[in-house]
Parts: C-alpha cells; sequence; structure tokens
C-alpha cells in the first residue's frame, strides 16, 4: 500500500506549481483602477473648462470681448430679419444677400479689433479672411440660384479637404468660452435654404 493512501498516514501537502499563471485581479482592483481613471478624466475636463487653452492663439479678454460683441450684434440682427424660411428662389436669394450685408458688417468689426500680441493678431486677421471666404461662396450660390436652373452651395476648403468653417471653429474653440458667440452655427453661416435657426452653441 502506498504512503498516500495508507490508514493514518498525514495528508499530503499540495505545492502551487509556479508555470502556471498567477491568481487573478480581485474584483475591488478593476473598481479601484477604473475609479481613478475616472477621477483622472474629470479633473483634466474641468482644468480644460475653468482654466481654459494655452493655445498661443488665445487671445485676451478684451479682444475676445470686442469680437464676441459684434457676433452677438450680427445675430441679433440675422434674427430680426424678414422671412425667416424663404421657400421660392427669389426669396432664397433676397435672404441670403440681407445676411450676407449682416455678416460682411460683423467682418468690419473684426479688423477693429488689435490684440497685443502678434500670433493671436495674425489669427485674427486669418479667421477674418475665412468668414469673408465663406460669405463670397454664399453670395456665388445666390447669385447661381438667380441665374441659373440649378445652384449648388460649395464652401472652400483647405487643401481640398476640411471645409474653412471647421477651421473657423477650430478658432473660437481655442478661445473658450469667450468667444462661443462666434461658433459657425451661431450665425447659420452654412443655412443657404430652409428655416434659420440662431442658437447659442457652447463647443
Amino acid at each position: 500500500m502506498s504512503e498516500v493512501n495508507r490508514p493514518g498516514a498525514a495528508p499530503v501537502a499540495h505545492t502551487t506549481d509556479p508555470a502556471k499563471p498567477g491568481r487573478s485581479r480581485a474584483p475591488w482592483e478593476f473598481k479601484v483602477l477604473l475609479s481613478f481613471v475616472a477621477v483622472l478624466g474629470i479633473g483634466i475636463i474641468l482644468a480644460w473648462t475653468l482654466v481654459g487653452s494655452r493655445s498661443p492663439e488665445r487671445l485676451e479678454p478684451a479682444a475676445a470681448s470686442e469680437l464676441s460683441a459684434a457676433c452677438n450684434d450680427a445675430q441679433t440682427q440675422l434674427a430680426s430679419l424678414p422671412n425667416p424660411f424663404p421657400r421660392t428662389g427669389a426669396d432664397r436669394v433676397a435672404r441670403i444677400r440681407a445676411e450676407n450685408d449682416v455678416l460682411r458688417t460683423m467682418i468690419r468689426h473684426f479688423s477693429e479689433v488689435r490684440p497685443s500680441a502678434a500670433t493671436p493678431a495674425v489669427a485674427v486677421r486669418g479667421w477674418s479672411d475665412d468668414w469673408s471666404k465663406a460669405i463670397d461662396a454664399r453670395e456665388r450660390y445666390a447669385n447661381d440660384l438667380e441665374t441659373k436652373k440649378t445652384a449648388q452651395f460649395v464652401l472652400p476648403a483647405t487643401q481640398g479637404l476640411k471645409p474653412i468653417t471647421k477651421n473657423m471653429d477650430d478658432f473660437v474653440r481655442e478661445n473658450h468660452p469667450n468667444l462661443n458667440a462666434c461658433f459657425v452655427d451661431a450665425l447659420a453661416l452654412e443655412t443657404v435654404e430652409g428655416q434659420r435657426d440662431y442658437k447659442a452653441v457652447t463647443g
């Protein structure tokens, strides 16, 4: 009879094979890890929101306030224009041209803003130029709608891929929340057909 099976023999201790995988993590360890990641993510979001972007294109508060005031004023004027849902071609042309007049006045106010630092000043000029290009595209659409059987609204794009309106909104985000009134959607810049909707945009 073997030693293991002999009655009265002491039980044989079994050791863990070191080649086998170690223990799995306990559920509480995963919870601690997930909690840490969540706290870290919330901290990053709050830091960005409260402190703001540190981009070299970020404007000083006074310059951002002037630009924001121009956008707010433009939004108010746009919302007061007649026929906010033009249906016929002639009404759409008239509405677009009236909107373009308001937007061009807004851009003239942009040109009066003088950021103190060189990089933000260059950024404002480039941003204003993009606004002008987008308005010119709206004007071309209105002209085509008036004189041709078909018309297509085509926004200029950077490198042929990214519409300039995306770059324009990127600059606004660099200055969040001081420039939120100037988001493209807040001024319905890309709307040339259908109902106009002027609303606050936060990001």
